[in-house]
C-alpha cells in the first residue's frame, strides 16, 4: 500500500509538470519572438561595442602620437625663447621669428 501511494505521488508530480509544459505551449511562439528580438538587440549591441573598441584603440594611438610630439614642441619653444633673449633688438630677427612660429 505504501509503495502504491509513493507511485501515485510520483505520477501526480510528473502529471503536473507535463500539464504545465502543455499550458506553456501556446506561449511558445510569443516567447520565441521575444527571444528573437532580444537576440537581434544583442547583435546590434555587440556591433556597437566592437566599433567603440576600435575607436578607443584609434584614440589611444593618436594620444601616443600627440604625447610623443610634446617634448619636441617644448624643446623648440625653449630654443626660440633662448634666441629671443639673445637678440631682441634686431627688427628683422623678430619678423623671421614670427614667421617661423606662425608657420609651425
Amino acid at each position: 500500500m505504501v509503495h502504491l501511494l509513493e507511485l501515485a505521488v510520483t505520477f501526480i508530480e510528473r502529471l503536473e509538470n507535463h500539464l504545465e509544459t502543455i499550458r506553456n505551449i501556446p506561449h511558445l511562439d510569443e516567447n520565441l519572438k521575444k527571444m528573437s528580438k532580444a537576440l537581434a538587440k544583442m547583435d546590434i549591441l555587440v556591433t556597437e561595442t566592437e566599433e567603440l573598441a576600435e575607436n578607443i584603440l584609434k584614440w589611444q594611438e593618436q594620444q601616443k602620437e600627440v604625447s610623443s610630439c610634446i617634448p619636441k614642441i617644448l624643446a623648440e619653444e625653449n630654443y626660440l625663447h633662448k634666441h629671443d633673449a639673445i637678440m631682441p633688438s634686431l627688427p628683422f630677427t623678430s619678423k623671421v621669428h614670427i614667421q617661423t612660429v606662425n608657420a609651425k
